[in-house]
């Protein structure tokens, strides 16, 4: 019970009217567009580089926008506002190798400032921490000097609750603008801002429900590669390739690391006629490939130099690889030659670590969000390697040794390298490349994942069918003075199986396009046997030269560290649903406001509430049933058209009604005026208010008396 007295309450009122909640709400509308717009921004650092430096620059802009607000006009914070991304975007471009050369570029940067929408996308360009950093003190500081002039900006939120401020509109007007960011949120889930921007609000950290091929989420995922669950095979046919010797026919490379997947930085640049080869010993092998279906890559053994006779305009990306500008149709043909390293092992134990800066910095970047309990493992592993070289030879056995091959896994949440490598038991190539490239950059060696496809069949001397199956994803190491050298540590010999497995039960069933003229009843193996590089001594995990039996995980980690172990948020048991995000949960409270506002501007709530009042009886004495009873009758007579007239009596008003209208109202009049009802005059109020509502209603009439309820 409340003890405030009259004056009390009085001042209590004048002090929430002197609130200024719309002005506060604008204001929160301005925080929520920055802070939508910084939280881009800080993913970008937390993936390329050290967060922090947002935090002051973004610090020093509010400091600057506060304090100049009061004493500089709009139009000059708007000049200060453009020098700042002018002085940016200088810094950035500064920063970059080509220098100002990059200007050529201008409508890629152009692209990549929209693609902000999308972050990720974003993450494809050089340099993308100080783009960030560029990026960001010019808004915050418009934004803030603004705010702080008048008190009401930002997007939707801040525009709507300043004008509902000057116009001095009551916020329980509000139910229109609630509709439309309702319909915002709605229509952003649904359609994709940038284009190729995926319109869904599901975290990268999540788990996709679709199941998707090997081949779909490796070579068909164009700038980026987000680590799926369970996937299948693929067996049918996509090339015919002639060469003199097989080779894993890769397709693309990338270098960024998000911790959730992998992007591939840099501009596509349009072939013109040559390209330059690996460094130190090389051997020339001209591959030729026939699209037996139509399809849109353009695989190549490592690393191309020319191509011809290509169908299509081809783009090359930084690491050399192979774009087309459009998909190649069933029966066309080109040809590769490409120049593979050949260095010995030996070669490759002395080549050092002088890496090129570029290099360095770029590939072995990793999220600064990454777990340090994946390089004190790596730490423990590679003590006694002396050279990069024997560093990789030893994760990439330590990984085939100790973990199993499946398609049938569970995503994950959190960095997939430090779950799989201590939560998880088996996976697949895309995870088992991205722990071994995790891995060797926590040691300051240079890796990229690598996606393309293994050799295939083999159907003669000169020449293989490759299918879908086929798709594969491994790593490829930089040694100074020879280049790109490949690693692969999936296990070999359960891979092969399962693709075997999966080619004859599709040829079981008849399934098309899973055979060529040449793969039927060839004299020569139908598996995928791993092509052995014996210059540099690196075979496929699991090949002849994998040499060291199975490492006892127990014996290199600490007590609880053991590869079954399952946390809160590592994999879930049981086939779990996945809690929601941050994100998720505040999009659905705005949707679900929404839904709510639509339904108080259209009468719905009134209606739905309505409705079950009617069926719903007050709870307490029989008097109290009668007269809840007699409400919900006059409710329905006043609905059929019939208004009670102040001062009416129940006899009055129910005179014309029906004989359970009437006996409702005798009823409530015994109960008021008479000698009172007891518990057979209840339930009769009940079941005749029941026999109306069975006539009258348009929803199942079974109303909930004191007695019913609970069963």
């Amino acid at each position: 019970m409340s003890t405030a007295t009259p004056g009390r309450r009085e001042r209590l009122a004048r002090l929430a009217g002197a609130v200024p909640v719309a002005r506060i709400l604008a204001l929160v509308g301005v925080a929520l567009v920055l802070g939508a717009f910084l939280s881009v921004l800080h993913e970008i650092l937390v993936v390329t580089g050290e967060p922090r430096r947002l935090y002051y620059v973004v610090g020093g802009a509010i400091l600057a926008g506060t304090g100049l607000a009061q004493v500089i006009r709009p139009r000059t914070a708007a000049g200060l506002g453009v020098a700042g991304i002018v002085v940016g975007m200088y810094l950035y471009v500064t920063s970059l190798p080509g220098g100002f050369g990059f200007l050529a570029l201008l409508l890629p940067m152009l692209d990549d400032a929209v693609a902000l929408l999308s972050g990720l996308s974003v993450l494809r360009i050089v340099n993308a921490d100080v783009w960030a950093l560029a990026a960001a003190p010019a808004p915050v500081f418009l934004a803030w000097s603004a705010t702080t002039l008048v008190g009401v900006l930002g997007a939707t939120l801040a525009v709507a609750f300043g004008d509902f401020d000057h116009r001095g509109e009551r916020l329980r007007n509000a139910d229109g603008l609630v509709v439309l960011l309702s319909a915002m949120v709605l229509l952003t889930l649904a359609v994709g801002i940038v284009p190729g921007a995926a319109g869904s609000f599901v975290s990268t950290d999540g788990v996709g429900t679709e199941t998707s091929t090997v081949e779909s989420s490796l070579v068909y995922a164009g700038d980026s590669v987000a680590v799926a669950g369970a996937v299948e095979l693929s067996p049918e046919v996509r090339y015919t390739v002639e060469a003199d010797e097989r080779a894993y026919w890769r397709v693309s490379t990338y270098d960024r690391y998000t911790g959730g997947g992998w992007v591939r930085t840099g501009e596509l640049r349009p072939y013109q006629g040559e390209l330059q080869g690996p460094p130190g010993r090389n051997r020339r092998l001209e591959q030729t490939y026939t699209a037996e279906t139509d399809i849109a890559t353009l695989p190549a053994a490592t690393r191309p130099t020319e191509v011809r006779n290509v169908p299509v305009p081809v783009q090359v990306d930084d690491a050399g690889g192979l774009q087309p500008a459009g998909p190649l149709q069933a029966g066309e043909s080109y040809t590769v030659v490409s120049e593979r390293p050949a260095a010995r092992s030996g070669a490759l134990r002395e080549a050092g670590t002088d890496y090129p800066d570029d290099v360095e910095e770029r590939y072995t970047q990793l999220p600064s969000s990454s777990p340090e309990r994946v390089a004190e493992r790596t730490d423990r592993l590679t003590a006694n390697a002396e050279n990069p070289y024997d560093t990789a030879r030893v994760v990439e056995r330590y990984l085939e040794n100790n973990y199993a091959y499946s398609l049938d896994v569970e995503r994950p949440r959190g960095d997939i390298a430090d779950r799989f490598l201590f939560e998880m038991d088996a996976g697949y190539c895309t995870y088992f490349a991205t722990t071994m490239v995790t891995m060797l950059r926590t040691q300051d060696v240079p890796a990229r994942l690598a996606v393309g496809y293994t050799p295939g069949q083999r159907v003669g001397d000169d020449e293989w069918v490759v299918r879908g199956y086929n798709s594969h994803a491994w790593v490829e190491v930089y040694f100074p003075e020879h280049g790109w050298i490949r690693f692969d540590p999936t296990p070999s010999a359960p891979r092969e199986r399962t693709e075997r497995q999966r080619l004859e039960e599709a040829r079981t069933a008849d399934s098309p396009a899973v055979d060529t003229g040449a793969s039927v009843n060839s004299e020569y193996d139908a598996g995928t046997p791993e092509p052995r590089d014996d210059e540099n001594g690196t075979p496929g995990a699991g090949g002849p030269g994998a040499s060291g039996g199975r490492i006892d995980r127990s014996s290199s980690v600490d007590p609880g560290e053991t590869a079954d172990q399952e946390t809160d948020d590592g994999p879930l048991s049981g086939g779990s649903v996945p809690l929601p995000t941050p994100e998720q949960a505040g999009f659905g409270l705005v949707v679900l406001a929404g839904a709510a506002a639509v339904g108080r501007r259209t009468g719905v709530d009134r209606r739905l509430y309505r409705e079950m009042w009617l069926r719903r009886l007050p709870e307490g004495t029989p008097e109290e049933v009668v007269t809840g009873a007699f409400h919900r009758v006059v409710h329905l007579e006043e609905r059929a058209g019939r208004e009670r007239e102040p001062g009416e009596t129940a006899r009055s008003f129910l005179s014309h009604s029906d004989a359970d209208a009437r006996r409702v109202g005798e009823l409530y009049e015994q109960a008021r005026y008479g000698h009172g009802v007891d518990e057979a005059d209840a339930a009769e109020a009940a079941a005749r208010l029941a026999a109306l509502l069975e006539r009258r209603s348009r929803l199942p009439h079974r109303v909930k008396t004191p007695e019913t309820r609970g069963r």
